[in-house]
């Protein structure tokens, strides 16, 4: 495990310290958690990148039925 150290003002700190106690955990607890929920976000928003462009890798330009001209031009 890797210990940082940060700099916040010192209202931040105060604040957190309350958020923290209010959660029954840390403040380095909380920036721990903050931390790990970025990296999963991250992860899924890569995820989802790759099925996107494997989806678009398989997208033969075909949907559907092309409609005939007269069903494009029918009057509703």
């Amino acid at each position: 495990m890797k210990n940082i150290t940060l700099s916040v003002e010192d209202e931040l700190y105060e604040e957190s310290r309350v958020l923290a106690a209010q959660r029954k955990t840390t403040v380095t607890g909380l920036v721990r958690e903050y931390l790990q929920n970025l990296s999963a976000a991250e992860e899924r928003r890569e995820q989802a990148r790759r099925e996107i462009l494997k989806m678009i890798g398989s997208f033969d330009g075909k949907i559907g039925r092309m409609p005939t001209r007269e069903e494009r031009n029918a009057r509703r």
